[in-house]
């Protein structure tokens, strides 16, 4: 395995991925930020201070972060078969440690978004549900099925290590659940904000304004974090943030690209303009950019006949979404 871009993006940290594997016709990339976490994990939990309430010990931190893994992957694979089958695409998934960091598309309408979004909290229930009833039959007490998510001190007293394979998997999972239900893009709790703003002011507009909302939510939970002491919280939430401005950056770049034409009057040019010249040629524009996106559409619509709508760029996306939300508003 080589580490590459997913995409010809030279300027793309999202796409810094290297290929895992294959699971039932999804494609599995893990981002360089899963990597680096569980580098900056084992060197914790290997040549760090021995506490009480973390992680200590090979054996411990490869089970947390094989428990990472497994309930990472679970997540995000049931919500790229749903996607798939509500009729968005999910071919190629790239994870970071709190699930997928692009990849899974939904269908256009933000009714498609709110169900992607539903899917990792509705896996974790089952999940935590499963390990939780094994713990308690294990243990003879239903308390073991709730382990304090900020705290490792169970594994102070030695278990068999099936024992703490399952309960590394309970405790890892409520940890992925809490944490995704954050409202911060790229993490389910954002996702479902997203399809808020979608509904209320259309997909052209909504990736802007998500973005932001993640800003300022980042802002506040940092707070939060530094407030209460929570590292991981903390790191987190400058993850979302540099996640969100990433997606500002680029949309901005591409507004400057589009704005960039148009032609350039000499400043001695000083003649008063013809008011209905200047209307005959506004007609003209906005009739020539109407034909353009007519054929620009029936150019895309004719890919999705031919090679489905996974086949679409972020490009092609954007430019449908465009032209449905200029018709609908006549």
């Amino acid at each position: 395995m080589t580490w590459e871009r997913a995409e010809p993006a030279p300027v793309n940290p999202l796409a810094w991925s290297m290929p895992v594997g294959r699971l039932v016709g999804v494609r599995l990339r893990l981002h360089f930020s899963f990597v680096l976490y569980a580098v900056l994990l084992s060197l914790r939990g290997t040549l760090g201070p021995g506490d009480a309430a973390g992680l200590h010990g090979l054996r411990t931190v490869s089970l947390a972060l094989g428990s990472l893994l497994a309930v990472v992957v679970l997540r995000e694979w049931v919500r790229a078969l749903v996607v798939r089958a509500a009729g968005g695409s999910a071919d190629e998934v790239t994870l970071w440690p709190l699930g997928t960091l692009q990849g899974i598309d939904p269908a256009p309408g933000w009714a498609s978004m709110v169900l992607a979004a539903c899917v990792g909290p509705a896996v974790s229930a089952v999940q935590l549900a499963a390990c939780g009833a094994g713990l308690a039959a294990i243990a003879g007490d239903w308390s073991a099925a709730f382990p304090d998510p900020f705290s490792a001190a169970w594994l102070a007293t030695p278990h068999p290590w099936w024992h703490e394979a399952l309960w590394f998997l309970q405790w890892t999972g409520i940890q992925v659940a809490l944490l995704s239900l954050l409202p911060m893009l790229p993490l389910d709790g954002g996702r479902m904000a997203e399809a808020v703003i979608v509904r209320r002011r259309g997909e052209f507009d909504a990736p802007r304004a998500a973005a932001a909302f993640t800003l300022a939510s980042a802002a506040l939970v940092g707070v939060a974090a530094v407030v209460r002491d929570l590292a991981t919280v903390m790191a987190v939430a400058i993850a979302c943030a540099g996640y969100a401005a990433f997606v500002l950056w680029r949309l901005r770049a591409g507004d400057s690209v589009a704005g960039a034409g148009g032609g350039w009057m000499p400043p001695d040019a000083r003649a008063e303009p013809d008011p209905e010249a200047a209307a005959r040629e506004e007609a003209d524009r906005r009739r020539a950019a109407r034909e353009d996106e007519e054929r620009e559409v029936d150019r895309i619509l004719a890919k999705i006949a031919r090679e489905g709508r996974e086949s679409l760029t972020d490009a092609e996306r954007t430019a449908l979404a465009r032209a449905t939300e200029r018709r609908r508003g006549g």
